[in-house]
């Protein structure tokens, strides 16, 4: 009984992980290949029109399944945002949110929370592993040298 649980654990968290990872992709994308060398960007995969927005699918009408698709975050609101290439046409669309924009400031970083919060996130997280060493340290060494200091 208890095998089965931990094996129906793994596979849960296993799915979960494929979801987490592959969750930046847009629904409309189809056998897209990581580029290794860019972060989140896509080529040579298809465009399932049935579920492009009305502007995305309109550009995809004038313009064909774009070679390059990259993502990338709006920097104020945290936005997906698209970026279309067309390589040969030298011509590049946006899409914030799944709507068309002429243009938009943009993030690499992919976090769905904005700098600052990661910024405090990351604060905080050195800080209680800073804590948390000291405290481990503090016992760890009581633990040990109880007896020859006269704790017991």
């Amino acid at each position: 009984m208890r095998k089965k649980r931990w094996h129906s654990v793994c596979a849960l968290g296993m799915l979960l992980s494929l979801g987490v990872g592959c969750s930046i992709q847009a629904p409309y994308m189809r056998r897209w290949e990581a580029v290794p060398a860019i972060n989140q960007r896509w080529s040579g995969g298809t465009i399932n029109a049935n579920k492009l927005s009305a502007d995305e699918a309109a550009v995809y009408e004038e313009l064909g399944t774009p070679d390059v698709i990259r993502f990338f975050r709006a920097n104020e609101t945290r936005q997906p945002v698209y970026e279309w290439l067309y390589l040969e046409r030298e011509q590049v669309v946006w899409f914030v949110d799944r709507q068309r924009v002429d243009y938009v400031a943009v993030d690499a970083d992919t976090s769905w929370l904005q700098k600052e919060t990661r910024e405090t996130v990351q604060r905080k997280l050195i800080t209680g592993g800073a804590l948390g060493a000291v405290v481990g340290g503090v016992a760890a060494g009581m633990i040990l040298f109880g007896d020859s200091i006269g704790l017991k």
